[in-house]
């Protein structure tokens, strides 16, 4: 895999994760190789997107599991099982 993509795929996680600290130092590289801010920014969008969607269908399996059945269809669908990511 190419650098650029290794630090695109590794800016996601770091959003994905919460890491301060990491998203900083993947900054620093992302414009080492080239990405633009709009670039990164598209990639963060994206990894809050997914960790968004995960965290929605968590809590809908929870809320389903304890008889609250409240499931969220943005950005992910639990009934449905799908991500619209």
């Amino acid at each position: 895999m190419e650098s650029k993509m290794q630090v695109m795929v590794a800016l996601g996680a770091a959003v994905g994760v919460n890491c301060i600290p990491c998203f900083d130092h993947l900054y620093g590289k992302a414009r080492e190789v080239g990405l633009k801010d709009e670039e990164i920014r598209d990639i963060v969008e994206t990894a809050y997107k997914v960790k968004n969607g995960a965290s929605n269908f968590l809590k809908g399996a929870i809320d389903e599991q304890i008889g609250e059945v409240d499931i969220t269809e943005e950005p992910c669908s639990a009934a449905k099982m799908e991500c619209a990511c």
